[in-house]
């Protein structure tokens, strides 16, 4: 689920968590995602930003790969080479 997460991020910067969790066809509270999601910030892979709009009454984070998200990806596609 992490790579799947991690693509994503990769292929649409300041995405929502609600499409990232769409796009690999889980709900967007799922614990498991939840818990990747979590697990792949705390490592440095992503980091999120707080968006506020309040015209709209929303709040919620965009989603970002770090340099060394960048890096993982490109390491773990060379190994399918």
């Amino acid at each position: 689920m992490d790579k799947k997460i991690l693509e994503y991020i990769r292929k649409n910067p300041g995405c929502r968590q609600r499409y990232i969790a769409s796009s690999i066809r889980v709900w967007q509270c799922d614990s498991v995602f939840l818990n990747t999601l979590h697990s792949l910030e705390k490592s440095g892979l992503i980091y999120r930003e707080n968006y506020s709009d309040p015209a709209n009454m929303e709040y919620f984070y965009k989603w970002y790969l770090t340099d060394a998200g960048e890096r993982a990806i490109m390491n773990t596609d060379r190994k399918g080479d």
